[in-house]
């Protein structure tokens, strides 16, 4: 009882801070699985399972009443899975502590630029350029990979790139990355789970508190728009890329 206690609190926390940042709720249960003595594979696929369930809820929350491009948000989502089966194929021989290092400088850079430049993701912005557009989908295959064994930092990744290359404000961002890291985390959860992973006493209170947690995380930062969302963004980010770069 006190482990589903610890896990379904540490899930509410983790995912409701991530819906408001897409900061990764994989970088504080991760941690606490495996200091309840739970193995990396096994930990792995219990956070693709609770994000499963509640990013597409997270996602209606940030994209109702928006318009939405689902040519993107489908063709993004589907090269994407291309690099979550990659992930997949190597979770077990990846040095996981240089690919940490690695995002933790990347998100600290991109913590920094968000930070200067003080416009960026406030308005949605017009991207007339075909080229420019097309850019964003270079991305779908390192992000898709990097979703399938960590993920965290890929909501802000994400972010930044869709800002720069298709005119998102921080909630459209949010939405479209919730919606396409759907499919990749079932993907994920389907191919760790067909490997043996799977345990309905950590499944469970980790799904029920991802699921709180997502809802009231993602309706808040709704509610307060897109100069809360980048403060989130770069309070959180700030914590996650020296949390992944000093390896605490």
């Amino acid at each position: 009882m006190v482990t589903f206690f610890i896990i379904f609190i540490t899930s509410l926390i983790a995912t409701a801070l991530s819906s408001m940042s897409g900061g990764g709720a994989s970088v504080i249960n991760i941690p606490v699985l495996l200091s309840l003595g739970i193995p990396f594979p096994m930990a792995t696929a219990a956070q693709k399972v609770s994000s499963s369930f509640w990013v597409l809820p997270a996602s209606y929350n940030y994209l109702k009443d928006r318009k939405v491009d689902w040519r993107f948000l489908l063709l993004f989502s589907t090269i994407g899975l291309i690099g979550v089966y990659a992930g997949v194929a190597v979770i077990m021989q990846t040095n996981q502590r240089l690919l940490q290092i690695i995002i933790g400088i990347l998100i600290l850079l991109l913590v920094a630029y968000t930070y200067f430049k003080k416009d960026v993701g406030l308005d949605e912005k017009k991207v007339y350029s075909k080229l420019r557009r097309s850019i964003a989908y270079v991305f779908a295959l390192i992000l898709g990979f990097y979703e399938s064994f960590f993920g965290s930092g890929n909501g802000i990744m994400f972010s930044i790139v869709t800002l720069k290359t298709r005119g998102f404000d921080f909630v459209d961002a949010l939405g479209y990355y919730f919606s396409i890291a759907f499919p990749w985390c079932v993907f994920a959860a389907g191919l760790l789970i067909y490997k043996g992973n799977f345990s309905w006493a950590i499944m469970t209170p980790i799904v029920l508190g991802s699921l709180i947690g997502g809802q009231i995380g993602s309706r808040y930062a709704k509610y307060k728009g897109n100069k809360f969302i980048k403060l989130m963004f770069v309070i959180i980010g700030s914590i996650l890329g020296i949390k992944l770069l000093v390896g605490i």
